[in-house]
């Protein structure tokens, strides 16, 4: 009878035991699967976050022709903070952060009372912000723990796709608003030139990170999105370079000039695109 009763509570004990790693395993998976989705609504928010401060600094300088363009960024980002998948940031300090500069940045910017330096400056703070949140909710949902190959995590590679994108963003910006002015001189063209040495390191440094990834799955995807990459971040650089660190009167329209950087940006997080898209096709083995 004895053994017969260890026996039985042994099975049920074994049982126990699996329903609940199976229970803990599924929790840990909608962990991740949400921290992918709250990664890519981020995103969202950092892209439109960029544009706003190029397109702002644009019409301060006299781009009127981009107010609308303004405007509607304004209500796109205006409706990814209310939106639903906005609410599990609401424990993060610095999404309190964000909320309460936005408002005002949103108001200076459609006043345009603020000097560009420090307005560029005041949306490159928020930023920053903003990419040490992404940075917070992928540790917060175990996203580092998520492998491209034995070196690569997951997390590393968004978040530096993210900030080589900020980088550029930044060049977009002040370069948008030079090309708007119709000059380059004193402290934007020292910036924009400290903003292109800039970019070509940390764009080669990013091509050079996603050549190394050793992904079978996710090989040749990559190594066509590094070759774009550099064949968009060498023509904004030519741009600058060419036309808009010169002397005298500026012949580019900042319109073009904010297209290209835009197309630069675009490829850089086609890179991020790829990496999430993988990562929520495969996470239940990437761990």
């Amino acid at each position: 009878m004895y053994p017969i009763f260890v026996g039985g509570l042994t099975v049920v004990c074994l049982i126990y035991l699996i329903s609940r790693l199976t229970v803990m395993r599924r929790e840990e998976q909608n962990r991740i699967e949400q921290g992918i989705l709250l990664t890519v609504h981020m995103k969202r928010i950092i892209d439109s976050c960029q544009k706003h401060r190029g397109t702002s600094n644009a019409v301060s300088q006299g781009n009127s022709k981009l107010k609308p363009q303004l405007v509607s960024l304004q209500g796109d980002i205006d409706h990814l903070i209310s939106s639903n998948d906005s609410l599990q940031l609401k424990r993060f300090p610095q999404w309190e952060s964000f909320t309460e500069h936005w408002p005002r940045l949103k108001k200076h910017a459609l006043a345009g009372d603020l000097k560009s330096h420090n307005l560029v400056r005041q949306h490159s703070l928020m930023i920053d912000g903003q990419l040490s949140l992404l940075d917070d909710v992928m540790r917060d949902h175990d996203l580092h723990r998520m492998m491209l190959d034995r070196c690569t995590r997951v997390s590393e590679v968004c978040l530096d796709t993210l900030r080589v994108a900020e980088t550029v963003g930044q060049t977009r910006a002040v370069g948008s608003g030079i090309c708007a002015r119709g000059v380059c001189e004193g402290a934007d063209r020292i910036i924009l030139d400290f903003l292109r040495i800039s970019v070509q390191s940390t764009t080669n440094e990013l091509v050079k990170q996603i050549n190394g990834i050793n992904n079978d799955d996710l090989h040749h995807t990559l190594q066509n999105a590094s070759r774009a990459i550099s064949d968009s971040v060498n023509k904004l650089m030519d741009m600058v370079e060419l036309n808009v660190l010169k002397e005298g009167r500026l012949q580019i329209d900042s319109n073009d000039y904010f297209n290209v950087s835009t197309r630069a940006i675009d490829e850089v997080l086609k890179v991020f695109g790829i990496i999430i898209h993988y990562a929520s096709q495969q996470h239940t083995r990437m761990i």
